[in-house]
């Protein structure tokens, strides 16, 4: 039997939980990163963090091609700068490049004008085809660095799909990883080259290339795949909470 608090205590619980949601979905847009894209066109958008390399993203971009697949870049500037022909390479062929921060370094451990540094060194890299988009390195982001890269012109740009091609998952693993969680509209990310890495062996970008290869060719007809500007203009921007950190344990390794 309920007693009578007890029922008034049931029914609070789900309006309170509806009231959480209405004011984290409020506060979303001044307080938070374009994760996706509404839309009701069957487009997705593919993304790249840490490069170029000179060896793992031109077999990114064959990938691409051959399934007529377009991708975003999120370069690291001193990358794009030690690369320009491969910078050149890409935009020629129809992917968009934005920025990553000067050299990967984690922006809640840098100051404000450390983090209006890293966007500028890296927006000067990319050149004038390079997109007023940022991505924090390793995702990590406060509300503070969020104001910083909003100072600094640039739309912060996440993911509502994660591959997780960081570690040495296979290649099926990926595949399904992304399948799960995608729609229309989606932003998935993934790596063309890793920056950092705990292991050597992460590196490998074999189990990535693989996954990418059977996702465009069995979506193919299903799905365009374009760029984030491109996908942007197709919708209306979803924006969500992202204040990620990464655990100390992991910071350690990669030190």
């Amino acid at each position: 039997m309920q007693l009578p608090y007890e029922a008034e205590i049931s029914r609070g619980v789900p309006r309170a939980k509806e009231w959480v949601k209405a004011l984290v979905a409020l506060t979303a847009r001044p307080f938070g990163a374009v994760s996706r894209i509404a839309t009701r066109e069957p487009a997705i958008a593919l993304t790249f963090d840490d490069g170029p390399h000179p060896t793992d993203t031109p077999r990114v971009l064959e990938v691409l091609g051959r399934h007529g697949a377009r991708g975003t870049f999120f370069m690291v500037g001193e990358r794009a700068q030690s690369h320009p022909a491969l910078v050149a390479q890409i935009t020629a062929s129809g992917h968009a490049i934005a920025n990553h921060g000067w050299d990967h370094t984690s922006f809640p451990l840098l100051s404000s004008a450390q983090r209006a540094d890293q966007i500028r060194r890296c927006a000067v890299a990319l050149g004038e085809r390079g997109v007023a988009l940022f991505r924090p390195p390793y995702g990590e982001q406060t509300l503070g660095s969020l104001r910083d890269a909003r100072r600094a012109g640039q739309q912060v740009v996440t993911f509502d799909v994660v591959a997780e091609d960081w570690r040495d998952d296979p290649a099926e693993r990926l595949y399904e990883r992304v399948m799960r969680r995608l729609r229309r509209g989606s932003i998935v990310v993934f790596h063309d080259t890793l920056y950092t890495a705990t292991d050597p062996r992460f590196r490998d970008r074999g189990p990535l290339l693989h996954a990418l290869d059977t996702l465009l060719a069995r979506l193919r007809g299903d799905f365009r795949f374009v760029t984030v500007p491109d996908l942007m203009r197709l919708g209306r921007p979803v924006y969500a909470h992202h204040y990620h950190r990464l655990p100390e344990s992991y910071r350690k390794q990669l030190a």
